[in-house]
């Protein structure tokens, strides 16, 4: 064996053995940071298995997964008493778990395990995909609570801009009301709108992916408004990436001390990736890494057509 081959198996060795140490941190608990583990079999926390992905998790309709909302509960009792026993405050906001999917998991099982781990009180989620265990990646769900009609209603609109993504250039609000999305007291919501309200997604065509970034133009005016939100597409991610800078470059020129208002709450700073069911995490996870790379990291918001 050349003097080049032993370096070359030398760097192979140290590679996979840093890769081996990434992932062995990462899926190891703590007392009070569990590990979910999902396959396309099976599933587990901290490394007991307690289902099947199938049949507990993909055909299932409702949300929360009955089998692992109750172990993590049982773990997030535990740790909680064990937190006010020793004379300490418990903040549940800071909870935090971690997640490793299989890149092949199905997006809607994906967001139906996020779900759950934040219903039994998880809100801070840093998750792997696949057997890259060098980018972890944060997600942080919406803790905070309003009565104000306006949030849901426009975060109900990324579905509607999902159906009629394909060789669009604006969804009009105009349009929103033809289609029967909105009402007189809907209307109202629009009146104040100032959010970016970023979204993406992608469509196949002719077996080429078409990524589609909407957003509200009108957060970019001197005096922000609403009239509709407007579609970009690419066809690699090069130029999507691009755009994006540009976008986070324009808005380091917005008025920091815009106030949020009720149609703004939890919209403004992040991003939607909003996807069907069926598409795998292989095909997410760029998406997500590039976010991660422009500063959005733990700012996504995660949604799947119904």
């Amino acid at each position: 064996m050349t003097r080049i081959s032993y370096c070359i198996l030398f760097l192979s060795l140290f590679l996979l053995a840093a890769c081996d140490s990434d992932k062995k941190v990462f899926m190891t608990p703590s007392p009070n940071i569990p590990v979910v583990n999902v396959n396309n079999e099976e599933y587990s926390v901290n490394g007991t298995v307690i289902g099947k992905t199938k049949t507990d998790i993909s055909a299932s309709e409702d949300l929360l997964i009955e089998p692992l909302e109750g172990e993590l509960k049982t773990i997030y009792e535990v740790n909680a008493e064990d937190i006010l026993k020793a004379g300490q405050s418990f903040d549940w906001e800071t909870n935090t778990a971690k997640l490793h999917v299989d890149e092949n998991l199905p997006f809607g099982d994906f967001f139906k395990i996020t779900v759950t781990m934040g219903f039994v009180g998880y809100p801070n989620i840093k998750y792997a995909i696949g057997t890259d265990f060098k980018d972890i990646y944060k997600l942080k769900l919406p803790t905070r609570s309003t009565n104000c009609f306006c949030p849901s209603y426009i975060r109900g609109l990324a579905f509607l801009r999902h159906k009629y993504m394909r060789h669009r250039q604006k969804l009009s609000v105009n349009e929103i009301i033809a289609l029967g999305k909105g009402g007189s007291y809907e209307l109202e919501c629009f009146e104040d709108y100032n959010a970016l309200d970023l979204l993406l997604t992608f469509y196949r065509e002719d077996k080429e992916i078409v990524y589609v970034a909407s957003l509200n133009e009108g957060a970019f005016k001197e005096t922000p408004s609403f009239d509709g939100f407007t579609f970009y597409s690419f066809n690699n991610l090069v130029d999507l990436w691009k755009f994006l800078g540009e976008i986070c470059s324009r808005i380091e020129f917005q008025n920091e001390d815009k106030s949020v208002n009720c149609s703004t709450d939890l919209l403004g700073d992040r991003v939607t990736l909003v996807f069907e069911k069926n598409v795998l995490m292989k095909d997410i996870a760029p998406l997500i890494k590039g976010l991660k790379d422009i500063g959005y990291d733990d700012r996504i918001n995660f949604m799947v057509m119904r």
